[in-house]
């Protein structure tokens, strides 16, 4: 079933509403996915709401304005965040491995990713780059089906590690196994290829950080913060015994 990102005015449609895409999201389904009368179609705002659709029409606005796809709203879910809440600062991979990184982390499931600035990190990505991040985001989460939005926020320190009122988990050979906590929101912090500075390690381990090794093998940035991030969650979630998401529906 095609998704849509679906941007409205901040009130959920209900089921029986009509609503209209246009732009982008409108020119790609009528254009590239061929969707017309009768195409059921899952509508995702990022906020926890997912929403089944049909399609009733199609029309052109106009050169400039590009097409409009006319949709009525068949069922309405809401889905709480995945819980616990991963919160990812890492080293930024270069080149287009962070736009894999981002995908990856959406599709697992983190609530957010922020650019690590370390001793050994070579990497600090302007804002520009970082706003581009914000619409891989966007895709992500409509290849995936996932209702909210993974978060990506301005760079963080090691000051601001020290200084976290989050639990802070962070990746490294060096540490134990990951054992559950049972907390509702981690920061996991990922270094550089070029590893942690014996003195960021140590100053973390003061502070309370619980230092972990994900695996037996040294893992790139990209798939060393996606590794953490699903073991993790998968831990967490065994022991609290519950599922990622809980979804309540209403149809018409």
């Amino acid at each position: 079933m095609h998704r849509i990102f679906y941007q409205h005015d901040g009130i959920t449609p209900s089921p029986g509403d009509s609503v209209q895409i246009v732009g982008e999201e409108a020119r790609h389904a009528l254009r590239v996915k061929r969707l017309g009368m009768g195409y059921r179609v899952e509508l995702i705002d990022g906020s926890g709401m997912l929403a089944k659709a049909t399609v009733t029409g199609t029309e052109k606005l106009g050169k400039r304005d590009g097409w409009a796809v006319n949709l009525q709203i068949d069922a309405i879910s809401r889905a709480e965040p995945v819980r616990p809440q991963i919160l990812v600062r890492s080293a930024v991979p270069r080149g287009p491995k962070l736009e894999a990184l981002i995908e990856g982390l959406s599709q697992v499931g983190a609530s957010g990713w922020g650019p690590l600035i370390t001793e050994h990190a070579v990497v600090d990505p302007r804002e520009g780059k970082l706003m581009r991040m914000e619409r891989v985001v966007e895709e992500s989460a409509k290849q995936c089906g996932r209702a909210w939005l993974m978060e990506i926020t301005p760079r963080t320190t090691l000051n601001d590690l020290l200084a976290s009122d989050i639990p802070v988990v962070v990746a490294d050979a060096s540490g134990k196994r990951y054992e559950a906590s049972g907390d509702e929101m981690i920061l996991l912090a990922v270094g550089p290829e070029g590893g942690w500075a014996p003195n960021e390690l140590s100053q973390l381990k003061e502070s309370g950080a619980r230092v972990c090794s994900f695996g037996a093998n040294v893992l790139r940035i990209e798939m060393a913060a996606i590794t953490a991030c699903v073991v993790i969650l998968d831990h967490e979630q065994r022991a609290a015994n519950k599922p990622g998401t809980q979804q309540q529906e209403a149809s018409r």
